[in-house]
């Protein structure tokens, strides 16, 4: 009879920057890993990513998922908004609040609130993603 093999346990990292989940408590709210960080929804609203590594870099900190047509109106709003380099771009709809910021609790928890309230500014649906048997067929069928 085969012995059953030892599993090591993971080791879970700790949830970057809890105290905003403690702040959205309350909302509809369940969080994903994404990206090797954890993304936060709101119903079925992506609206923030929370990023900490060990090694900190310029996208550490709070990614913020904004609405293309809003996306002005929250860098003139929150200046300390800057674009995730992981896009490459400076204007998309992905803005990081970086833990650098010397204010970075304070806007953290003002964007909570807006969430809280339901705010259009923040979150957006994401686009449903093709099963794989879809992707298949369709894949199949160009190949013709």
């Amino acid at each position: 009879m085969k012995q059953p093999v030892a599993r090591k346990n993971k080791i879970k990292k700790p949830m970057p920057f809890e105290f905003v989940l403690d702040e959205l408590s309350g909302l509809d709210l369940h969080t994903r890993p994404m990206f090797g960080c954890t993304a936060v929804y709101v119903g079925s609203k992506i609206v923030l990513v929370l990023r900490k590594k060990e090694k900190k870099d310029a996208d550490t900190g709070i990614w913020v998922c904004i609405p293309d047509e809003f996306v002005p109106e929250m860098k003139n709003r929150f200046p300390m908004l800057r674009g995730v380099s992981f896009f490459e771009n400076e204007n998309s709809a992905w803005q990081n609040l970086p833990e650098e910021c010397p204010e970075f609790e304070e806007v953290a928890f003002e964007l909570c609130k807006m969430i809280k309230k339901g705010t259009r500014l923040i979150g957006r649906v994401p686009k449903q993603k093709k099963s794989r048997g879809k992707r298949r067929a369709k894949a199949k069928g160009s190949k013709a």
